[in-house]
C-alpha cells in the first residue's frame, strides 16, 4: 500500500479507469469493492468518534454505533432467506421461492419498488457510484443546461470527496443512498444491511446536513429480505427500468464502447411512443469513461430530443420532500422539456446546511494494486 497526493490520486483514478477491471458481477456489473478486498480489516476495532468505517469495506456490526442503529428495526419481521453468494443467481433460478422476489434473479418487482417514472416520455435521470474526481465535469454540463439528476452516492465516496458532494447538493440535485461499500446486498446479513445503509446516511448527512429518503441497491441486488429492512429504516427503494442499463460501466473494462452505449440509448428513444410510462436509466459517474460518454454521447442526444422530459426521480414522482428534513435544496418544477428546476443553485437559505464534516474523519489517500492495475481507494480532499 502506498500513500499519494490528491493531484496524483485524481490522475491515477483517470488512468485506472482505462485499465482492465476485475471481479465481474454475475448480473454484469463490476464491484466497486474489488479495490478494497485485500485491505479490509479482518479484526474488529471500534470506529473512533467522529470517524467512519474503512472505506469500501462492509462495516463491522458489533460497533456501538451500529448496535444503536439496530434498535431502529425489528429484524424478526424480516423475511428469512439465506444470504446469497456475492449476489450470484442460482442455476436454475426456478429453485428460488416466489416470495423471495429477487429483482435481478427473478425479475421480480415489489409493489413499492420505484422502477419507472409515471408520465410517458419522462426519463428519470440518475447517476451511480459518485462522487468522483470526474463528477464535476458532469455537474458542469448539467448546470449549463439547467438540468437536475438523482445522484446515488456511495458512502465511502461521500467522505472521500465531500466538497464535490456538497456542490451537487447546493446546485439542487437529488441526493440518494447507494450503500457504504457497494456490496451485493443479498449477500449480507441483516445487521450488515443496516450498517451499510446507516453509515452512508450518516456520511451524507455529515456533508450536506440532510438525510436522503431514497436509495438504490448496488447491481439492483435486492430481495424481499433486503427490502423489508430498508423500508423499516424509512427508505424508498429505487432501481431502474428492466432492460434500461446503458452498460456505461463496461467501457473501462473494454466490453462496451462509447458508441455501443449511445446506440443503446438511441434504441430506447424509438420505444418512447409505445411506452405506457416513463423510464429510469442506469448510468454512472465513477470513472472518466462513464462521464465522457455521458457528456459526448448520451446527453447531447437527449438534449436534442425535444419530446423527452429529463427529471430526477423525486421530480418525476412529484415528491418535493426527498429528505427526512424536507425539501433541502431540491425544488419541484412545473416546467417541461429538459429543464427541471430553475434558479436553485446555492439556494439553501444562508447556506444553513454548510459543510459540517469533520476533516479529521476523512481517510488518507490510498491506492492498491489489483490484477496489475493501480486503483484509487480514496483521497483526502482539502476543503
Amino acid at each position: 500500500m502506498v500513500k499519494i497526493s490528491f493531484t496524483v490520486a485524481a490522475a491515477i483514478l483517470s488512468l485506472s479507469s482505462s485499465l482492465s477491471l476485475v471481479s465481474a458481477h454475475s448480473h454484469g456489473h463490476t464491484h466497486l469493492d474489488k479495490r478494497a478486498g485485500p485491505t479490509c480489516p479482518q479484526q474488529y476495532t471500534p470506529v473512533e468518534k467522529g470517524k467512519y468505517p474503512t472505506i469500501d469495506c462492509v462495516p463491522f456490526t458489533q460497533d456501538p454505533q451500529v448496535q444503536e442503529w439496530l434498535k431502529l428495526v425489528d429484524l424478526s419481521k424480516a423475511p428469512v432467506f439465506p444470504p446469497s453468494n456475492e449476489g450470484v443467481c442460482p442455476n436454475p433460478t426456478s429453485s428460488l421461492p416466489k416470495e423471495q422476489c429477487w429483482w435481478t434473479c427473478q425479475k421480480c418487482e415489489a409493489s413499492d419498488d420505484i422502477t419507472t417514472c409515471p408520465t410517458p416520455g419522462t426519463w428519470g435521470l440518475t447517476y451511480d457510484d459518485g462522487p468522483s474526481p470526474d463528477s464535476p465535469r458532469l455537474y458542469d454540463n448539467l448546470l449549463a443546461h439547467n438540468q437536475k439528476a438523482t445522484l446515488f452516492i456511495v458512502g465511502s465516496r461521500a467522505i472521500s470527496y465531500p466538497a464535490t458532494l456538497k456542490r451537487a447538493y447546493d446546485e439542487g440535485h437529488h441526493i440518494a443512498i447507494h450503500t457504504w461499500s457497494h456490496h451485493s446486498m443479498t449477500s449480507l446479513t441483516n445487521e450488515q444491511i443496516v450498517a451499510e445503509l446507516k453509515w452512508t446516511e450518516k456520511a451524507i448527512f455529515d456533508v450536506i446536513g440532510v438525510t436522503p429518503l431514497y436509495w438504490r441497491p448496488p447491481f439492483g441486488d435486492i430481495d424481499a429480505r433486503v427490502r423489508n429492512i430498508a423500508t423499516q429504516l424509512g427508505l424508498k427503494t429505487s432501481i431502474w427500468t428492466q432492460g434500461f442499463d446503458t452498460n456505461d460501466w463496461n467501457i473501462p473494462g473494454g466490453t462496451a464502447t462509447p458508441q455501443s452505449v449511445v446506440d443503446t440509448f438511441k434504441t430506447w428513444l424509438t420505444k418512447i411512443p409505445s411506452l405506457s410510462t416513463g423510464f429510469i436509466v442506469l448510468q454512472h459517474d465513477l470513472f472518466a469513461q462513464e462521464v465522457d460518454v455521458a457528456l459526448n454521447g448520451v446527453l447531447p442526444v437527449a438534449y436534442e430530443t425535444k419530446s423527452l422530459v429529463m427529471q430526477p426521480i423525486a421530480q418525476c414522482l412529484n415528491d418535493g420532500k426527498p429528505y427526512r428534513e424536507g425539501a433541502g435544496t431540491f425544488k419541484l418544477s412545473g416546467s417541461s422539456g429538459n429543464e427541471t428546476s430553475a434558479n436553485n443553485r446555492n439556494s439553501h437559505p444562508n447556506n444553513a446546511n454548510g459543510l459540517i464534516i469533520n476533516p479529521a474523519a476523512l481517510p488518507k489517500t490510498q491506492a492498491v494494486l489489483v490484477a496489475g492495475s493501480v486503483i484509487l481507494l480514496s483521497s483526502l480532499f482539502t476543503i
